[in-house]
Protein backbone atom coordinates (compact mmCIF):
# COMPACT_ATOMS: atom_id res chain seq x y z
CA UNK A 1 0.00 0.00 0.00
CA UNK A 2 1.24 3.23 -1.02
CA UNK A 3 2.11 5.96 2.68
CA UNK A 4 -0.56 8.43 2.27
CA UNK A 5 -1.32 11.51 4.31
CA UNK A 6 -4.94 11.80 4.45
CA UNK A 7 -7.34 8.76 3.54
CA UNK A 8 -10.47 9.83 1.56
CA UNK A 9 -13.08 7.44 0.19
CA UNK A 10 -14.80 9.11 -2.62
CA UNK A 11 -16.36 8.65 -6.23
CA UNK A 12 -13.57 9.35 -8.44
CA UNK A 13 -15.71 10.86 -11.22
CA UNK A 14 -16.61 13.81 -8.69
CA UNK A 15 -13.17 13.49 -6.37
CA UNK A 16 -10.62 13.65 -9.66
CA UNK A 17 -12.31 17.02 -11.18
CA UNK A 18 -12.83 18.71 -8.06
CA UNK A 19 -9.32 17.93 -7.26
CA UNK A 20 -8.10 18.88 -10.66
CA UNK A 21 -10.03 22.61 -9.85
CA UNK A 22 -7.97 22.79 -6.86
CA UNK A 23 -4.80 22.14 -8.24
CA UNK A 24 -5.56 24.79 -11.46
CA UNK A 25 -6.49 27.38 -8.63
CA UNK A 26 -3.38 26.73 -7.06
CA UNK A 27 -1.16 27.32 -9.82
CA UNK A 28 -3.13 30.61 -10.42
CA UNK A 29 -1.69 31.50 -7.56
CA UNK A 30 1.72 30.90 -8.12
CA UNK A 31 2.62 32.38 -11.71
CA UNK A 32 6.35 31.62 -11.37
CA UNK A 33 5.20 27.75 -11.68
CA UNK A 34 3.02 28.15 -14.25
CA UNK A 35 5.42 27.72 -17.34
CA UNK A 36 7.01 24.75 -15.19
CA UNK A 37 3.52 23.16 -14.63
CA UNK A 38 2.62 23.97 -18.71
CA UNK A 39 5.98 22.65 -19.92
CA UNK A 40 5.54 19.32 -17.82
CA UNK A 41 2.20 18.86 -19.81
CA UNK A 42 3.59 19.11 -23.33
CA UNK A 43 6.16 16.82 -22.52
CA UNK A 44 4.19 13.98 -20.92
CA UNK A 45 1.58 14.71 -23.91
CA UNK A 46 4.24 14.00 -26.16
CA UNK A 47 5.06 10.99 -24.70
CA UNK A 48 1.47 9.95 -24.54
CA UNK A 49 0.90 10.40 -28.32
CA UNK A 50 4.68 8.52 -29.32
CA UNK A 51 2.95 5.41 -27.36
CA UNK A 52 -0.47 5.55 -28.79
CA UNK A 53 1.42 5.80 -32.17
CA UNK A 54 3.49 2.66 -31.33
CA UNK A 55 0.34 0.69 -30.00
CA UNK A 56 -1.43 1.03 -32.98
CA UNK A 57 1.70 0.66 -35.11
CA UNK A 58 2.08 -2.68 -33.39
CA UNK A 59 -1.49 -3.73 -34.40
CA UNK A 60 -1.26 -2.61 -37.56
CA UNK A 61 2.09 -4.50 -38.45
CA UNK A 62 0.46 -7.53 -36.63
CA UNK A 63 -3.12 -7.18 -38.88
CA UNK A 64 -2.38 -10.64 -41.05
CA UNK A 65 -0.64 -12.93 -38.72
CA UNK A 66 -2.35 -16.13 -36.90
CA UNK A 67 -2.91 -17.02 -34.58
CA UNK A 68 -4.88 -13.35 -34.40
CA UNK A 69 -2.65 -10.76 -32.42
CA UNK A 70 -4.16 -9.42 -29.36
CA UNK A 71 -3.20 -5.90 -30.41
CA UNK A 72 -5.05 -6.56 -33.28
CA UNK A 73 -7.99 -7.43 -31.85
CA UNK A 74 -8.20 -5.00 -29.18
CA UNK A 75 -7.98 -2.73 -32.35
CA UNK A 76 -10.92 -4.46 -34.26
CA UNK A 77 -13.68 -4.23 -31.51
CA UNK A 78 -12.43 -0.46 -31.01
CA UNK A 79 -13.59 0.20 -34.75
CA UNK A 80 -16.99 -1.21 -34.53
CA UNK A 81 -17.41 0.07 -30.46
CA UNK A 82 -16.50 3.91 -31.41
CA UNK A 83 -19.45 5.06 -32.86
CA UNK A 84 -21.34 3.48 -29.42
CA UNK A 85 -21.25 4.90 -25.94
CA UNK A 86 -18.85 2.20 -24.29
CA UNK A 87 -17.30 0.65 -21.09
CA UNK A 88 -14.50 -1.25 -21.09
CA UNK A 89 -14.99 -4.36 -18.06
CA UNK A 90 -11.97 -6.31 -18.80
CA UNK A 91 -9.27 -5.54 -20.71
CA UNK A 92 -7.00 -7.70 -22.88
CA UNK A 93 -3.55 -7.51 -21.67
CA UNK A 94 -3.50 -3.67 -21.20
CA UNK A 95 -4.20 -2.83 -25.20
CA UNK A 96 -7.36 -1.56 -25.08
CA UNK A 97 -5.95 0.94 -22.32
CA UNK A 98 -2.91 1.47 -24.90
CA UNK A 99 -5.06 1.98 -28.00
CA UNK A 100 -8.63 3.37 -27.00
CA UNK A 101 -9.63 6.87 -26.37
CA UNK A 102 -10.23 6.55 -22.95
CA UNK A 103 -11.54 10.19 -22.00
CA UNK A 104 -14.81 9.27 -19.57
CA UNK A 105 -14.17 8.05 -16.10
CA UNK A 106 -16.64 4.97 -16.63
CA UNK A 107 -15.26 3.99 -19.80
CA UNK A 108 -12.72 1.74 -17.93
CA UNK A 109 -13.40 -0.37 -15.31
CA UNK A 110 -10.87 -3.12 -15.88
CA UNK A 111 -9.21 -4.66 -13.12
CA UNK A 112 -5.97 -6.96 -12.55
CA UNK A 113 -7.35 -7.19 -8.92
CA UNK A 114 -5.92 -9.81 -7.40
CA UNK A 115 -5.33 -12.37 -10.27
CA UNK A 116 -8.59 -14.24 -8.75
CA UNK A 117 -9.49 -17.55 -10.90
CA UNK A 118 -12.91 -16.42 -12.89
CA UNK A 119 -12.92 -12.87 -12.18
CA UNK A 120 -13.20 -11.21 -15.56
CA UNK A 121 -16.64 -12.44 -16.81
CA UNK A 122 -18.42 -11.99 -13.30
CA UNK A 123 -16.67 -8.66 -12.57
CA UNK A 124 -17.69 -8.01 -16.22
CA UNK A 125 -21.52 -8.84 -15.70
CA UNK A 126 -21.35 -6.38 -12.38
CA UNK A 127 -20.38 -3.29 -14.48
CA UNK A 128 -22.74 -4.38 -16.98
CA UNK A 129 -25.71 -5.02 -14.77
CA UNK A 130 -24.87 -1.52 -13.36
CA UNK A 131 -24.91 0.03 -17.05
CA UNK A 132 -28.19 -2.09 -18.19
CA UNK A 133 -30.70 0.44 -19.83
CA UNK A 134 -27.69 3.21 -19.76
CA UNK A 135 -26.93 3.05 -23.54
CA UNK A 136 -23.91 2.30 -23.22
CA UNK A 137 -22.08 -0.92 -24.84
CA UNK A 138 -20.07 -2.61 -22.25
CA UNK A 139 -17.12 -5.13 -23.46
CA UNK A 140 -15.42 -7.84 -21.81
CA UNK A 141 -12.21 -9.08 -23.15
CA UNK A 142 -12.12 -12.62 -21.70
CA UNK A 143 -9.61 -15.17 -21.34
CA UNK A 144 -9.95 -18.85 -21.98
CA UNK A 145 -8.72 -20.01 -18.88
CA UNK A 146 -10.53 -18.15 -16.80
CA UNK A 147 -13.85 -18.74 -18.10
CA UNK A 148 -13.46 -22.07 -17.54
CA UNK A 149 -13.74 -21.29 -13.94
CA UNK A 150 -17.17 -19.68 -14.19
CA UNK A 151 -18.98 -20.31 -17.62
CA UNK A 152 -21.86 -20.55 -16.13
CA UNK A 153 -22.16 -17.10 -15.79
CA UNK A 154 -23.21 -17.18 -19.13
CA UNK A 155 -26.50 -18.69 -18.02
CA UNK A 156 -26.78 -15.32 -15.38
CA UNK A 157 -26.20 -13.28 -18.42
CA UNK A 158 -28.87 -14.49 -20.75
CA UNK A 159 -31.30 -15.18 -18.03
CA UNK A 160 -31.38 -11.91 -16.54
CA UNK A 161 -30.50 -9.99 -19.65
CA UNK A 162 -27.31 -7.99 -19.36
CA UNK A 163 -26.67 -6.83 -22.78
CA UNK A 164 -22.81 -7.45 -22.64
CA UNK A 165 -20.24 -8.09 -25.91
CA UNK A 166 -18.05 -10.88 -24.75
CA UNK A 167 -14.63 -10.81 -26.60
CA UNK A 168 -12.58 -13.85 -25.91
CA UNK A 169 -9.02 -14.02 -26.04
CA UNK A 170 -8.44 -17.85 -26.60
CA UNK A 171 -4.71 -18.88 -26.13
CA UNK A 172 -5.65 -22.26 -25.93
CA UNK A 173 -3.93 -22.23 -22.49
CA UNK A 174 -4.07 -21.43 -18.70
CA UNK A 175 -1.04 -19.20 -19.98
CA UNK A 176 -0.29 -17.10 -16.66
CA UNK A 177 0.64 -19.99 -15.07
CA UNK A 178 2.24 -21.59 -18.32
CA UNK A 179 4.53 -18.77 -17.58
CA UNK A 180 5.32 -19.62 -13.98
CA UNK A 181 6.00 -23.21 -14.79
CA UNK A 182 8.21 -22.16 -17.38
CA UNK A 183 10.22 -20.33 -14.49
CA UNK A 184 9.97 -22.87 -11.96
CA UNK A 185 11.39 -25.31 -14.37
CA UNK A 186 14.65 -23.05 -14.85
CA UNK A 187 14.50 -22.20 -11.70
CA UNK A 188 14.71 -26.07 -10.74
CA UNK A 189 16.94 -26.95 -13.78
CA UNK A 190 14.06 -29.26 -14.84
CA UNK A 191 12.91 -29.52 -18.72
CA UNK A 192 10.96 -26.04 -19.67
CA UNK A 193 9.32 -27.83 -22.29
CA UNK A 194 6.97 -29.83 -19.81
CA UNK A 195 5.68 -26.30 -18.68
CA UNK A 196 2.51 -27.25 -20.93
CA UNK A 197 1.33 -30.47 -18.93
CA UNK A 198 -1.60 -29.80 -17.79
CA UNK A 199 -1.71 -26.37 -18.80
CA UNK A 200 -2.54 -26.16 -22.56
CA UNK A 201 -5.98 -25.90 -23.40
CA UNK A 202 -6.05 -28.72 -26.18
CA UNK A 203 -7.08 -32.25 -27.96
CA UNK A 204 -9.72 -31.58 -27.59
CA UNK A 205 -9.99 -27.53 -28.17
CA UNK A 206 -13.01 -26.42 -26.27
CA UNK A 207 -15.60 -24.30 -28.28
CA UNK A 208 -16.94 -21.58 -26.56
CA UNK A 209 -19.18 -20.49 -29.28
CA UNK A 210 -21.37 -23.76 -28.91
CA UNK A 211 -20.56 -23.16 -24.71
CA UNK A 212 -22.16 -20.09 -25.33
CA UNK A 213 -25.36 -21.20 -27.52
CA UNK A 214 -26.04 -24.12 -24.64
CA UNK A 215 -26.45 -21.69 -22.16
CA UNK A 216 -28.80 -19.28 -23.86
CA UNK A 217 -26.38 -16.56 -25.07
CA UNK A 218 -25.66 -15.52 -28.72
CA UNK A 219 -22.22 -17.09 -29.93
CA UNK A 220 -19.42 -16.48 -33.01
CA UNK A 221 -16.58 -18.72 -33.84
CA UNK A 222 -14.24 -19.80 -33.17
CA UNK A 223 -12.48 -16.85 -35.11
CA UNK A 224 -9.26 -18.08 -36.34
CA UNK A 225 -8.32 -16.10 -39.67
CA UNK A 226 -8.13 -12.26 -39.44
CA UNK A 227 -10.59 -11.27 -42.43
CA UNK A 228 -13.00 -13.22 -40.52
CA UNK A 229 -12.54 -11.15 -36.97
CA UNK A 230 -14.12 -8.25 -38.29
CA UNK A 231 -18.12 -9.35 -39.16
CA UNK A 232 -18.54 -11.57 -36.27
CA UNK A 233 -17.85 -8.75 -34.14
CA UNK A 234 -20.42 -6.50 -35.90
CA UNK A 235 -23.12 -9.60 -35.62
CA UNK A 236 -22.27 -9.83 -32.44
CA UNK A 237 -22.25 -5.92 -31.51
CA UNK A 238 -25.76 -5.98 -33.24
CA UNK A 239 -27.09 -8.69 -30.71
CA UNK A 240 -26.11 -6.61 -28.03
CA UNK A 241 -27.25 -3.02 -28.94
CA UNK A 242 -30.51 -4.20 -30.90
CA UNK A 243 -31.47 -7.59 -28.79
CA UNK A 244 -30.26 -6.04 -25.42
CA UNK A 245 -28.42 -9.48 -25.13
CA UNK A 246 -24.94 -11.09 -24.23
CA UNK A 247 -23.04 -12.58 -27.33
CA UNK A 248 -19.85 -13.93 -27.19
CA UNK A 249 -17.19 -14.23 -29.70
CA UNK A 250 -14.40 -16.86 -29.55
CA UNK A 251 -11.19 -15.50 -31.16
CA UNK A 252 -8.15 -17.75 -31.18
CA UNK A 253 -5.19 -15.31 -30.18
CA UNK A 254 -1.49 -15.42 -29.78
CA UNK A 255 -0.41 -16.39 -26.28
CA UNK A 256 0.35 -12.49 -25.42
Amino acid sequence: LHAIDLPIAADTALAIPALADLCARKVAERPDLAQTYEQRSVRLEARHQSLVRAAAERARQSAEEQPISQSFLAQQVWEIVQGQDWVVTSDVRGWARRLWDITQSYQYMSSRGGGGLGRGLCHSLGVALANRGSGRVCVDFQADGDMLFVDSALWTAAHHQIPLLVVMYNNRSYYNDEEHQADMAKSRQRPVENRVVGIRIENPEVDFASMARSFGVHGEGPVEHPEELRPALERALRVVVEDKRCALVDVVTQHR
